[in-house]
């Protein structure tokens, strides 16, 4: 019907028209919340992206667009193929190259990258593939779109529902349509090993070979890995075996040839940047073929030897004798005892010189920075945060953090904060949970994880190198003695944080004598919202140090969390969020699943098809021998309008307890339900008089939106 249809006689003046209805969110807009940008080959976090220099590794990247785009009249090659080799061969420049240039031939469809700085989750791995191709083919978009216009919660079953909503089904219909997408079409996935759950990697190899072996797809897929036990283990299986191509890029002098290539290359950028015009060649080449031989192929040892050299203030002739001074004179034959040499002997020399050449004074506070670079336990999340928070963590102003980040610019990468803070229409002299909850949730990730900037690994080797004590010896950063010193940290920002606070009635505030968010801060903001988010982020954060200790933690480190207020921690942790919200992701005593909040209560539900496993028990013994938990009586607590069901009831496995000591304490009830195979838990803050607490909230809220489904859903 026509706007106005049959008016006559009157004037319009100074108007405006303001559409009402119902608003449907777009299908693609949701697929994109639910993608990780970051993964594309083009993206901006990967900006500039490791690839093969001109001349090297020519006949790999070629072999592979063969594979890709064969001859015409060539037989169809297979439609998998695999690329192994250990860390540093240069995996991921070999695919970044072939992906650029697919790309230009039209016959890419999409790339996932999976980063050592961020750990990528497996349920972000199918919606990024699927909203890349989205982007590429508009007829498949529009049927994507559809699907989950009408169904959001696509998103959050198993990958292999997705796999067969988003991807088979939509691509049969196009087919039939004549709108199919073109065969031999392009998928690459580099660093598959990097995605955080094994059992995830190899869920996704077997969900993309057999889609690939029955044809149901017009892909061809390429994966880059390491050979891990359980991607090797996968990729050798019959059935898959048969439909792979497998190539090897291994540790060998027979890429000598290419790394000196690279080397000429990288000294000639170095004397440019400074303006420096040489009669003499400068190295030489005896340095070159020496620097060659002790990479052994390794590109990642010549990438971090030319980051070392070029290091701001560097003696540039200096640097390069002092990494040269590491290698060994060739030798041939077997080491002492028979045993042969390790292939990173000369990597793991070099490294050894970076760390050393950091004075003693700091080298404690160095050493629990790379800790939390890499996770100091499974389920902490360390990884992609910013410059604010870590600098506050380890107590450094800004100034000391980047002396510290400067002095391993080697190995360590520091990328500046792109861009200015997101606009928020709140009042920033108050602090953020007075805030809007939506201005807190758009807020949260650039504060998290961008003010100040970020700091990563540029490569998984030092990782390696960090974490293994037979390399890295007294800079092993998994020691038992580590352990005990962030544990410590933690305890320390817990407790000195925590004194900030106080309760007025049930709200949280500033205690008496504290002024602002920012005095407790060694890298404040310039608002009082921003910093009372990074000051509960790392109070949050050191709570969660203090859930995931390991095994074997000292007994007098644990006891230590007596002194802890629970109260304010399951308060802060449940503040960004409105009552019931739809579910959040969360890992509770490793166990992924989903979270709900009320305002100092947070409910969580996963799937446990084994029930509950050792450590989950063994955990809890050692926190009632340290007297931080105690079993609590079911009588004296109401839960949820039904009763406690005592410690086995039935299908039923449940516990019970108040963690922490009177006032700061908390409430804890979990069970385990042996006929569905889901783990529940409730925690609770007790502030009603004689213990009465949860009122009308309940466990009947679950299944959480169908978050957990009938499909096996990894959750």
């Amino acid at each position: 019907m026509a706007l106005l249809a049959g008016a006559h006689n009157f004037v319009i003046h100074n108007s405006q028209f303001i559409e009402q209805g119902n608003s449907v969110p777009n299908g693609i807009d949701i697929l994109r919340e639910a993608s990780n940008p970051d993964a594309a080959y083009d993206s901006s976090a990967r900006d500039p992206p490791p690839k093969c220099f001109p001349g090297t590794r020519e006949q790999f990247v070629k072999d592979i667009v063969d594979w890709a785009v064969p001859a015409v009249g060539a037989d169809e090659p297979l439609p998998l193929f695999w690329m192994k080799g250990p860390a540093g061969v240069g995996k991921s420049a070999v695919a970044q190259t072939c992906v650029e240039k697919l790309k230009d031939i039209g016959r890419l469809g999409a790339a996932f990258f999976f980063a050592v700085k961020t750990r990528d989750k497996a349920e972000q791995f199918f919606p990024t593939i699927i909203y890349q191709l989205s982007s590429e083919f508009p007829d498949y978009r529009d049927l994507v779109d559809h699907l989950i216009r009408r169904d959001r919660t696509i998103l959050n079953k198993s990958m292999a529902t997705q796999f067969r909503v988003l991807l088979v089904e939509p691509l049969q219909k196009l087919e039939t349509m004549g709108k199919g997408i073109r065969k031999r079409t392009a998928i690459f996935i580099d660093g598959l090993d990097e995605c955080e759950d094994p059992d995830a990697q190899c869920e996704i190899i077997n969900i993309i070979a057999t889609a690939a072996r029955d044809k149901v797809t017009p892909f061809c897929w390429a994966f880059f890995t390491r050979p891990e036990p359980h991607i090797e283990g996968t990729f050798t299986t019959g059935d898959i075996a048969q439909i792979t191509c497998t190539s090897l890029l291994p540790i060998s002098h027979d890429a000598d040839g290419d790394v000196e290539l690279y080397l000429r290359g990288g000294f000639a950028n170095i004397l440019r940047r400074r303006n420096i015009s040489l009669k003499s060649q400068w190295p030489s080449d005896d340095d070159i073929r020496t620097l060659a031989r002790a990479a052994k192929g390794l590109f990642i040892y010549v990438t971090t030897a030319l980051r070392f050299v070029a290091q701001p203030g560097s003696l540039l002739e200096e640097s390069l004798h002092a990494i040269l001074a590491t290698i060994p004179s060739p030798s041939f034959g077997p080491t002492v005892l028979g045993s042969p040499p390790s292939p990173f002997a000369e990597l793991d020399a070099f490294y050894m010189l970076i760390m050393q050449r950091i004075s003693p004074k700091v080298l404690p506070t160095v050493r629990l920075f790379l800790n939390i670079l890499y996770p100091p336990s499974p389920g902490i999340r360390t990884k992609g945060r910013s410059v604010a928070f870590l600098s506050s963590f380890l107590g450094l102003s800004e100034l000391r953090f980047m002396a510290m980040c400067n002095q391993l610019s080697a190995v360590v990468h520091f990328q500046d904060q792109i861009g200015s803070s997101p606009t928020h229409t709140t009042n920033t002299s108050r602090p953020f949970h007075i805030a809007n909850h939506g201005v807190v949730l758009d807020l949260w990730p650039f504060i998290d994880r961008q003010l100040g900037g970020s700091v990563s690994f540029y490569h998984k080797s030092f990782r390696d190198f960090l974490v293994d004590s037979t390399r890295s010896g007294p800079f092993c950063i998994v020691s038992l003695a580590m352990a005990n010193a962030f544990f410590s940290r933690c305890i320390e920002l817990h407790l000195r944080y925590q004194e900030s606070y106080c309760f007025r009635g049930s709200e949280l505030i500033l205690a008496p004598g504290i002024p602002d968010s920012a005095s407790s801060l060694s890298y404040p903001a310039a608002d009082e919202f921003i910093n009372s988010f990074i000051k509960a982020q790392i109070l949050l954060f050191a709570h969660m140090g203090l859930e995931h200790f390991p095994d074997n933690m000292d007994f007098r480190s644990i006891q230590q969390s007596q002194h802890v207020d629970f109260r304010k921690h399951l308060y802060i942790d449940t503040l960004p969020y409105p009552p019931y919200p739809e579910s959040i992701p969360l890992s509770v005593r490793g166990y992924p699943g989903r979270a709900k909040y009320i305002s100092g209560t947070r409910l969580f539900q996963s799937r446990a098809p084994r029930g509950p496993r050792p450590e989950f028990s063994k955990k809890n013994e050692q926190l009632q021998q340290a007297g931080v938990m105690q079993a609590c009586d079911p009588d004296s607590v109401l839960s949820f309008g039904r009763p406690f069901p005592p410690q086995s009831r039935g299908r039923f496995i449940s516990g019970l307890y108040r963690i922490g000591h009177e006032s700061k304490s908390i409430v804890w009830y979990w069970e385990f339900d042996s006929e569905h195979k889901i783990y529940r838990e409730c925690r609770t803050i007790d502030l009603a008089e004689g213990g009465r607490i949860f009122r009308e909230e309940r466990f009947d809220l679950w299944p959480l939106d169908g978050k957990v489904d009938n499909e096996g859903a990894r959750t």
